[in-house]
């Protein structure tokens, strides 16, 4: 059942548990000492509650016009548990279980201010970057300057293995932020190694600098031809930089249907790129090693999901005890980068929560068995 294996509705019942605990102990404290500010001790925890578990549930799911409701709560939640500690700290000369709101309250919100910063970062990084791109140098130019250069042609090469087969994920060892490159020298490149497919991460409207023309302007179109007609397909997956997919489901669901497609027509390659090279990318290695697992050995989705993994333990990597730390270790042995943004870590630990529930992933196989073919990935996309 997935309400009892994902971290951030588990964070919600501790906190509901703990909120509710200490809003009764409150109660007859806040009845003999009756004072106007006093009285939201009692109304504003439920209400808490509320927001803290519309947003766990809706994170991951942000369809339509849900896309800001999770940040909407959080900053609903931030200024009501900021009042809380501010009550709190009022009251501290009537008893000891003020304190403890104080405590609380105080952690809770140092805890929010952290996730909302985090979000703000990622979408000024976003911004920066379509900002950075519009004001590169032609490209001619910078291909002039790498022309000589051996690192253009250099890969990290992340291995998934099972029983009968291995599938290759490649990333360019430059990031792609730092130079923009010739459509003939990407596809040299690309057949060096025998890349089946590319997949983009970037979003739909923002340049990418494997699809830019010389005036700097983005031209995916024109881009995915010139793949075709060197036999190499591109599919798109659009992610805001520094961020996170809009739908997990959706989410899995194209990646489940990338494997699928490769085993069918026994392709193993695959080249990811997206603007910076870094967390989308890593945060996609990482979730592709999960399910690459979880299909080439049914069997493991039976395996338990031990107290650890249910539970949000950033930033400690306990790569030991829990599998996706050990995933993000394997990722960060070759890219020392690859993933760092808090988002994304805890965003990862979802997926695996999902893939843990037998019935979630029997619905996903289900429908990407058939709302999709195994040679089209333009409804997913």
């Amino acid at each position: 059942m997935l309400f009892v294996r994902s971290p951030s509705i588990i964070f919600a019942f501790i906190y509901s548990i703990v909120s509710i605990s200490l809003t009764i102990l409150s109660f007859d404290i806040i009845y003999t000492h009756p004072q106007q500010q006093s009285q939201l001790l009692i109304i504003l925890p439920p209400l808490n509650i509320i927001f803290l578990f519309l947003s766990a549930l809706i994170w991951t799911e942000r369809h339509f016009r849900l896309t800001y409701v999770p940040t909407i709560c959080l900053f609903i939640l931030l200024l009501s548990s900021l009042a809380l500690t501010i009550i709190s700290y009022l009251l501290l000369s009537i008893s000891i279980i003020f304190y403890l709101n104080f405590i609380f309250y105080l952690l809770f919100s140092i805890l929010l201010s952290f996730m909302i910063l985090t979000i703000i970062i990622s979408f000024f990084c976003s911004s920066l970057t379509m900002y950075r791109y519009q004001n590169l140098p032609p490209v001619e130019q910078q291909n002039s300057q790498l022309l000589n250069n051996d690192a253009i042609c250099q890969f990290d090469k992340f291995t998934l293995k099972s029983n009968e087969k291995e599938f290759f994920l490649f990333v360019s060892k430059l990031p792609f932020d730092s130079m923009n490159y010739d459509m003939n020298i990407i596809i040299n490149n690309l057949n060096q190694i025998d890349v089946d497919t590319i997949l983009t991460l970037n979003e739909m409207n923002k340049p990418s600098n494997m699809n830019m023309t010389n005036d700097n302007h983005s031209n995916t179109d024109s881009y995915s031809m010139q793949m075709k007609q060197a036999n190499i397909e591109h599919i798109i997956y659009p992610i805001n930089a520094r961020y996170i997919p809009k739908s997990i489901s959706d989410y899995m669901q194209f990646l489940y249907a990338i494997i699928l497609s490769f085993n069918q027509f026994n392709r193993n390659r695959l080249f990811i790129h997206c603007a910076g090279d870094m967390g989308r990318i890593g945060m996609t290695i990482i979730c592709f090693e999960l399910l690459y697992e979880l299909i080439t050995n049914e069997n493991q989705q039976e395996s338990k999901q031990n107290l650890i993994e249910r539970v949000c333990h950033y930033p400690l990597l306990l790569d030991h005890c829990c599998r996706v730390c050990k995933a993000i270790s394997n990722v960060r042995k070759i890219r020392p980068r690859g993933i760092d943004n808090p988002l994304q870590i805890i965003y990862v630990h979802e997926f695996y929560a999902r893939l843990k529930a037998a019935s979630y992933m029997q619905q996903i196989k289900l429908i990407t068995n058939q709302k999709y073919t195994m040679n089209n990935f333009e409804e997913i996309q």
